[in-house]
């Protein structure tokens, strides 16, 4: 029953930063307007404008206004990190390693962009909360490993 468990949390968990991550690297300027209304049900408004603000320019940008050092590798490294951390993740392929990067993704999320907000913020400013629910999960992956269920 744990390597169920750990297999749940690994597909959810993947799925929801494999999406993340899609937004970033296979978006870019208009790139929303290919999205079937289907998806756009789906995956909801705040996909189609992450979408919208995809591709390594503008990840780049977005990493440049944090202040963050060498930008543009670092945010080669977020998109990695995202889209391929979370398939990693649901594969349950280098889940420890996947996990970790993850979990650092969300530790500098905390501090350069949540952080100000307070742990509970009304919109439209975002808390941290969920990045410290994200955080708590790919951390406890990056302990107990994949389980069974995996490639790993």
């Amino acid at each position: 029953m744990v390597s169920l468990g750990l297999f749940l949390l690994r597909l959810v968990v993947g799925a929801l930063y494999l999406v993340h991550g899609y937004a970033k690297v296979f978006g870019g300027p208009g790139k929303s307007e290919a999205i079937s209304p289907e998806a756009e049900k789906l995956l909801g408004q705040g996909f189609k404008q992450q979408l919208d603000y995809g591709g390594v320019e503008n990840v780049t940008g977005f990493v440049q206004s944090l202040g963050m050092p060498s930008p543009k590798p670092m945010a080669i490294a977020l998109m990695t990190a995202e889209f391929g951390g979370g398939l990693a993740l649901i594969l349950g392929w280098h889940t420890r390693l996947a996990a970790l990067a993850l979990t650092g993704v969300q530790a500098v999320a905390i501090q350069k962009v949540h952080a100000p907000n307070g742990l509970l913020s009304p919109a439209p400013a975002v808390g941290f909360e969920t990045n410290v629910l994200f955080a708590a999960a790919t951390s406890a992956l990056a302990v107990t490993g994949p389980g069974k269920i995996a490639l790993d």
